[in-house]
């Protein structure tokens, strides 16, 4: 009975003393736990102060996210405003930031746009290289090879003379890539074409550029006296 009441008194005295001694309990380690210290009573907390520069007036605005929102209140007054002031647009073929105009280069919208957009040109349209051009006659000039056709024997023997028009396509490089036959005496054309596919013309520049060329070749039989 002895021990046990010495050790309920001793647990007793455990319990009570930090209780009655509060500077006992670890005070600092509960700071670390506060983010932001409590404003004494009796006293509104002060606002924060700006760094640097003076505050900026509140500016009023109708335009909330790029649309234009309804005034709160109607005015009790129409401003005036001096039209000779405002800075007028040329209407021009096409504006920047503004819809096209009727096709005929007015623009409708050209009073409603703000000072500082011009109008704007309209970009020259890109036109397509041409990839071939007809030409009725080639320039001789542009020959560099020409090989005359052989008098076909037939033709010798009945004396036939005459002229012989092909058509012919001419390449880039100059050489000749498509021949046929317009008109002539049957028996010279074989002769000619044969002839004519062996011709050389120097390329055709167009713009700087060579391109093919669709003309007409003429081949003519003549027999000697």
């Amino acid at each position: 009975m002895a021990s046990f009441g010495l050790q309920a008194i001793c647990l007793t005295v455990l319990v009570l003393v930090p209780l009655y001694y509060t500077d006992a309990v670890p005070l600092g380690s509960l700071k670390t736990w506060i983010e932001m210290p409590l404003p004494p009573r009796g006293r509104p907390p002060e606002p924060p102060r700006q760094a640097t520069g003076r505050p900026k007036p509140p500016t009023s605005t109708d335009i909330v996210n790029g649309r234009l929102q309804e005034p709160s209140k109607v005015p009790d007054t129409v401003a005036d405003i001096n039209e000779s002031a405002i800075r007028s647009v040329e209407p021009g073929p096409y504006v920047e930031g503004a819809p096209a105009g009727d096709g005929r280069g007015n623009n409708r919208f050209a009073a409603f746009l703000p000072s500082n957009v011009v109008p704007v040109a309209p970009p020259e349209p890109t036109r397509p290289k041409p990839k071939m051009v007809r030409i009725s006659h080639l320039d001789e000039g542009l020959l560099l090879r020409k090989v005359q056709p052989v008098y076909p024997r037939p033709a010798i023997a009945i004396r036939q003379q005459g002229t012989v028009v092909l058509q012919a396509m001419i390449g880039r490089d100059g050489s000749i890539q498509g021949l046929h036959a317009v008109s002539g005496p049957p028996l010279l054309i074989g002769s000619a074409m044969d002839a004519v596919r062996q011709w050389r013309y120097k390329p055709y520049l167009l713009n700087g550029e060579p391109v093919e060329v669709e003309t007409q070749i003429t081949v003519t039989f003549v027999l000697g006296g």
